[in-house]
């Protein structure tokens, strides 16, 4: 069974995702871990211990309260979207963010995260951020990030972005079993600064994967960031997924603020694979 990590802060934000994450956990028959951590606040001196232990204390009743009390919420969004019959494990963290869920990811054996890219916490930050790239490689799994206001209606058309590379090939792979759950196709596309690609690469590509229901497409365009975004316009893109290189990744495949973009003009859910 695959396992879902959805990061909640309770806000509208965050509840919109959950509806991605329960859809994906729906089609994949995956269970969802819903994780809320929080940090105790940082006490200077002049204070004697038992004070400081008791206003510790008041911290952490107060977010178990607040953490049982939106469990029901959550349920019912689950209920109201015909969703109530997904797994789902609640857990409580006190601690660093990043350091939890890292923890959480190895400890549950996480397969990918599912969270909102705007929050009352800065979840945000985590991905369009200037933290992107040290998030996505300290997490090691596919990270779906959903923009914030932006409804789910439904997987018909997925985006995956590639230089052709054999390690852009798992990431497909996973993408073919979610569309073959969903009914969707995937548009594949590849954007070439100058016109050249590798065209020995891509036959050798749509002969693999011939069975599936993928449509190629290669455009030119010297702004390949600009060139995704149209593709995102012109392909009714509900979900564009990319392979995250470690390397200078965003400054060879896409320009520099791309992630920014996308967040910025609320485009579409970005899935974020990391290469192995």
């Amino acid at each position: 069974m695959r396992k879902i990590l959805f990061p909640t802060d309770f806000s509208e934000t965050a509840n919109n995702a959950f509806l991605y994450a329960l859809s994906l956990a729906e089609s994949q028959d995956a269970i969802v871990y819903i994780l809320h951590v929080y940090e105790l606040p940082v006490i200077n001196g002049g204070l004697s211990a038992g004070l400081i232990q008791n206003v510790y204390d008041s911290v952490k009743l107060g977010q178990f309260e607040n953490f049982k009390d939106n469990i029901p919420q959550l349920r019912k969004i689950a209920e109201d979207n015909g969703l109530g019959h997904i797994n789902m494990k609640f857990i409580l963290e006190e601690g660093n963010f990043l350091y939890i869920m890292r923890e959480t990811i190895m400890e549950e054996n996480i397969d990918f995260v599912v969270m909102g890219t705007t929050g009352n916490t800065g979840l945000e930050k985590l991905i369009f951020g200037s933290n992107t790239i040290n998030a996505i490689t300290s997490l090691k799994v596919p990270i779906l990030s959903i923009p914030n206001h932006l409804k789910f209606k439904g997987i018909k058309n997925l985006g995956f972005t590639t230089v052709f590379g054999e390690k852009d090939k798992d990431a497909l792979y996973y993408l073919c079993e979610v569309a073959m759950r969903h009914s969707a196709h995937i548009k594949c596309l590849h954007v070439s600064k100058d016109g050249k690609y590798n065209e020995k690469a891509l036959a050798a590509w749509k002969e693999e994967f011939k069975d599936e229901p993928i449509e190629f497409v290669v455009e030119q365009n010297p702004e390949p960031a600009e060139q995704v975004l149209k593709f995102i316009e012109q392909h009714d893109i509900d979900v564009l997924t990319v392979v995250s290189r470690n390397k200078g990744f965003f400054d060879k495949l896409f320009s520099p603020g791309f992630t920014k973009k996308i967040a910025s003009k609320n485009k579409v859910p970005l899935f974020v694979f990391h290469e192995k």
